[in-house]
């Protein structure tokens, strides 16, 4: 069927031309009109109605082409822009560099320490000659309170043993050795000091008092060795008798014993003025003081006590004595000084 209006072909029974949208009426039989009659047309529209426009089709190769192009510039614009920052980040952080390593400042650090180990020990080796300066020459007249007797022919006093006895399995035992070699193995001996890695044993005849003092060391191996052998001559009994002289004799023993043993305020605490304002009134022995006598005691007119020793300080006997006076407290010591 054609539009009458557009002559563009129509289903049949279309109430409207697809093309120029014209309305359509069905067609009916009709009979010939006679030849006398003149029929007028119908009228027809004047305007064309839009045609409607055809939509493309679906291509999918070409949706997916484009697609693919799209992903490439969005992977491209993406690296391009990571490339930026990281650029833009490595301009502006800077890894903090580590300082280097100046020896200027150990340099001065160890000088400082030097100098002041240095002044230290200049200071402590002055307290310590004032105090501990060696007797390095015996003096060989001592005052008659301290006069060595010889009671024996076979008095081992003051000998210097050397390594002559030594490698015993006890002190005990080296002391046996010593007395044997001396020839007077019948004597009796019994310890007097110990400590750590020496040992002070004091020997007589039997019935009789110690005359003696023989002195040990323990060697690495756990042995031991004869090192000395002391007189005690006029030792036993210093005081005589005397009360006094025992009092005083007995703060310098105090006194020695808690140097020794480093205990400086219990040896400071037995002291006065003057001496208790010297070092060596409370000092630390540090093990170097290994052993001391008293070898003898005095009493002077006004109350006060002279108490004569020897000490050995660094392997060196040295002879030192002590003015004890009366206190409030008991009897102190105020004098040091050698002879």
């Amino acid at each position: 069927m054609l539009c009458p209006n557009c002559q563009a072909e129509v289903r049949e029974g279309a109430a409207f031309c697809g093309s120029c949208g014209a309305t359509l009426e069905q067609a009916r039989p009709q009979a010939e009109p006679a030849a006398a009659e003149v029929t007028e047309p119908l009228p027809q529209p004047t305007a064309q109605m839009p045609q409607a426009q055809a939509e493309p089709a679906y291509d999918a190769a070409a949706y997916a082409q484009q697609q693919a192009a799209y992903e490439q510039q969005k992977a491209a614009y993406e690296q391009q822009q990571y490339a930026q920052q990281q650029a833009a980040y490595s301009q502006t952080y800077v890894p903090p560099v580590p300082p280097r390593k100046s020896k200027t400042g150990l340099i001065v650090a160890i000088v400082v320490v030097l100098v002041l180990l240095l002044a230290g020990c200049g200071v402590g080796g002055f307290f310590a000659f004032k105090a501990l300066k060696s007797g390095a020459e015996k003096i060989t007249t001592p005052d008659a309170t301290t006069t060595d007797t010889d009671t024996s022919d076979t008095d081992t006093s003051d000998t210097d043993i050397g390594d002559t006895l030594s490698g015993y399995a006890t002190a005990d035992e080296a002391v046996a050795a010593q007395l044997s070699d001396a020839g007077v193995g019948d004597w009796v001996y019994q310890l007097y000091d110990e400590g750590y890695g020496y040992a002070t044993y004091w020997a007589g005849p039997p019935n009789s008092e110690f005359v003696d003092e023989i002195y040990l060391e323990q060697n690495s191996d756990g042995s031991w060795s004869v090192v000395n052998v002391y007189s005690l001559d006029g030792w036993e009994d210093p005081s005589g008798g005397d009360s006094t002289v025992d009092e005083a004799i007995s703060v310098v023993g105090e006194f020695l014993y808690a140097v020794k043993q480093d205990r400086p305020d219990d040896a400071h605490a037995l002291t006065v003025e003057p001496f208790s304002l010297d070092p060596a009134s409370a000092q630390y022995s540090n093990g170097q003081f290994s052993q001391f006598e008293v070898l003898g005691a005095s009493e002077q007119p006004d109350g006060t006590v002279w108490v004569e020793t020897s000490e050995t300080w660094y392997g060196t006997t040295e002879w030192w004595r002590y003015l004890v006076v009366p206190t409030e407290a008991g009897y102190r010591i105020s004098v040091l000084e050698p002879y």
